[in-house]
């Protein structure tokens, strides 16, 4: 969502390998070697790495007015919750789970769509396919395309920077871009 214009301010001679996972299972990544840095959502770094609180996305439930109209005329019950469709980020994604739980307090298995993209994501929820936990940098207040089905329903994720403990030119520019770019992106 907001880590390519972090990636953008490194510059153009600074060349990545981006690996795309769901921030509670990125710390994986850094335990496997297969990456140096990583945003995740646990404050315990992994063996040999360093993590640093980036600040936190909110996420909050929404749908396309023409799909909460339909789905949702009572607002989110549990009986429209455990039908209404609902789109995932990919089969990692906890986060419409945690929302439904905290909401119902039940297990609910609505039918699912996987967008593995952010902004795919949120043009899916946009176009009516179901509802989500859309990240407010994506949909800021007042926009329109949008419905907040549940005003008291937000979530924040908190977001850490966990980097190997190696110093490098090029990671301690990677690691400052990210610094940089979640002081105006997150809260």
């Amino acid at each position: 969502t907001w880590l390519l214009p972090a990636r953008a301010a490194a510059g153009p001679d600074l060349v990545f390998d981006l690996r795309r996972e769901d921030q509670e299972r990125t710390a994986q990544l850094l335990r496997d070697g297969v990456v140096m840095a990583a945003v995740t959502a646990s404050a315990e770094p992994v063996a040999g790495c360093t993590a640093e609180r980036l600040g936190r996305m909110r996420y909050r439930p929404r749908a396309s007015p023409a799909f909460a109209a339909r789905w949702f005329p009572d607002g989110p019950t549990v009986t429209s919750l455990s039908r209404a469709p609902v789109v995932m980020f990919d089969r990692d994604d906890r986060l419409q789970d945690r929302y439904l739980r905290r909401r119902t307090r039940r297990h609910l298995d609505p039918p699912r769509h996987h967008v593995p993209g952010s902004d795919a994501f949120v043009q899916a929820v946009r176009l009516g396919l179901g509802w989500g936990m859309v990240p407010d940098m994506q949909a800021p207040s007042g926009d329109g395309g949008l419905s907040d089905l549940d005003p008291d329903g937000s979530i924040d994720v908190k977001l850490f920077l966990e980097q190997w403990r190696l110093h490098s030119a090029a990671l301690d520019r990677a690691a400052g871009a990210v610094r940089n770019a979640a002081r105006t992106m997150l809260r």
